[in-house]
Order: structure tokens, then sequence, then C-alpha cells
């Protein structure tokens, strides 16, 4: 009896262990043996971070927020240089921080930080990099996430 309870304690101990201890395995497995599709992931993780958490935090730590995932971003195009999309996500992160930038009338900054989009986008071919286009389509694209995130909300609540 006693070896029955023992081999049943070790067991549940075992598998509430591995329930912890997978996610993490299986993370350093993937980024080893996949690095593009774990870059992905990544990548998909902090453009969804970008644009979600942003809208909805107080200016200051939307600007945190954005700092750090921008660095993470340059990071990665480091490791990629090649890379449009990076090079694209990173311009359209420095146009976010530009407008929160110019909430907390941080202008000096978000002269800078436009300009630096602009910059990126127009060595990617964009033809149209004024200002104001690039307020209105990070507008646009931030809308359009939200838009999804209500019909999925909406979808899920019906259920």
């Amino acid at each position: 009896m006693k070896r029955a309870i023992i081999l049943l304690a070790c067991g549940i101990l075992g598998g509430i262990s591995g329930y912890f201890v997978a996610p993490f395995a299986s993370m350093g497995f993937v980024q080893s043996s996949e690095p593009q599709l774990f870059g992905a992931f990544m990548f998909s993780l902090v453009d969804s971070s970008i644009v979600c958490n942003c809208e909805t935090q107080p200016p200051d730590q939307a600007i945190k927020t954005l700092k750090s995932d921008l660095s993470s971003l340059e990071k990665w195009q480091g490791q990629n240089e090649k890379s449009n999309v990076l090079a694209q996500e990173i311009g359209l992160a420095e146009v976010r921080l530009s407008r929160l930038e110019r909430k907390l009338s941080r202008n000096a900054e978000a002269d800078r930080d436009m300009k630096s989009a602009q910059e990126q986008l127009k060595a990617l071919g964009w033809k149209d990099t004024s200002e104001e286009h690039l307020i209105v389509l990070t507008k646009r694209l931030n809308s359009e996430v939200k838009s999804d995130d209500r019909k999925s909300n909406s979808v899920a609540a019906a259920r």
C-alpha cells in the first residue's frame, strides 16, 4: 500500500513539475532548432504588444513599452539586416512613439523619432512619408486591430 501511495505522489509531483517546465524547455528547443519560426513568433508578440498595449496604457507607460519593443525589433534587425518587415515595423513603431511624445509635449524627441521613421520608411521605397500620412496610417492600423479585438470578443461572448 505504501509503495502505491509513493508512486502516486511521485507521479503527481512529476506531472506538476513537467507542467511548469515543459513550456520553457519547448521554447529552448524551438529557438535552437527553428530560429526563424521562433523569431516570427516573438515578432508577432512584440507587434501585438506595440499596437494593443500602447493604446490602452497611459502615455508615460506606453512610451516605456514602445521603447522596449523597439529595442527588441532593432536587435532582431541586427541579426537579420535584409528584413524589410522588421524595418517597416521599426518605422511604424517610431511613428507611434512620436505621437505619444507629442501628447506629452516632448516635441524635440517627437521630431527626432518622426524624422527617423520617415528615413527608415523612405529607404524601403515608401512614396509618401509625410508626417500627416504616417500619423493617419498608424491610427488606421491601430483601429483595425481594435475592431478585430472587438469582433473576436463578441464572438467569444456569443458562444
